[in-house]
């Protein structure tokens, strides 16, 4: 009776491995088929479509996307959301983290401070992108790509950052830092020595998090970029004029760009925690 119920155990856990296993890889070809196909169209030939079958095999469309020939230059939005992201992820980062360690004391109205980091999460983007433009309008202050979409995306982008720095404190050992500060260590050595390394793995999430959610960012961003559009609102744009194969070229391409990000990120985080790992004897 006992082997026959842990059979029908190992057969019920097996089952179950392989009913997961096969719902992550449909989710993952469900999530990957779009760009996979997005991918295959940017290299139609020159009189290729948006749709199959595609019309020869070439890179006519990201040579016309870098000439800018057939819609308007991409390479000014591009600059433009890539420092916009690049400045909404540091702030992410440093926001995030200051806020976190300090819901890792209690203080009065903690629990009212841990609502309002969420408000950005809970509001409606375009609500919020109006809301803000119409505020902004009112009080006499310029739309910028710069400035007011900054502020507008750093108030969706650092939701996600608190969240996962949360995650990595609530599983953080402060026994660490109170060995350090009572070895002589001050309190911003502890920081920087032990605390930072530690909580690595979550910097740099919330710093993909904050690079991503505004370089894709369309909502928030399309009542108050003023006249200097972003990548999103410029690709946006030019769906409403014509569809071809460029703006699937700007779509790989992008996504290229954020796959070596990330692939850069995981690699820097790999090499530090090697060179900080106790060597064996």
């Amino acid at each position: 009776m006992k082997f026959a119920l842990l059979g029908d155990w190992k057969f019920r856990s097996a089952l179950t491995g392989w009913g997961l296993g096969t719902l992550t890889v449909v989710f993952l070809v469900y999530q990957w088929m779009p760009i996979l196909t997005l991918g295959l169209l940017s290299f139609a030939g020159p009189t290729g479509g948006t749709t199959f079958p595609m019309n020869g095999v070439s890179l006519h469309w990201y040579e016309e996307l870098w000439k800018a020939t057939v819609m308007n230059d991409f390479k000014p939005p591009l600059v433009r959301s890539s420092l916009l992201a690049a400045a909404c992820a540091i702030t992410t980062v440093v926001l995030s983290v200051m806020s976190a360690q300090a819901m890792r004391g209690k203080f009065r109205g903690n629990d009212w401070f841990f609502y309002l980091m969420l408000l950005g999460i809970m509001a409606p983007g375009i609500l919020v992108g109006f809301g803000f433009a119409i505020l902004m309008r009112l009080l006499d202050v310029e739309l910028a790509w710069n400035t007011t979409t900054f502020l507008v995306q750093v108030s969706w982008t650092l939701p996600f950052g608190f969240l996962t720095m949360l995650a990595v404190f609530n599983r953080f050992d402060s026994r660490v830092e109170e060995a350090a500060l009572t070895l002589g260590a001050s309190r911003l050595t502890t920081f920087r020595r032990i605390t930072l390394p530690l909580i690595m793995p979550g910097v740099i999430g919330a710093g993909l998090f904050g690079f991503s959610l505004s370089y894709d960012e369309y909502p928030r961003s399309m009542f108050t970029t003023g006249p200097d559009q972003t990548l999103p609102l410029a690709v946006m744009a030019q769906l409403d004029r014509q569809l071809t194969p460029e703006i699937y070229a700007i779509g790989t391409t992008t996504t290229v760009f954020s796959l070596i990000a990330v692939l850069l990120c995981t690699s820097a985080l790999w090499a530090m925690r090697r060179s900080t790992a106790p060597r064996k004897a």
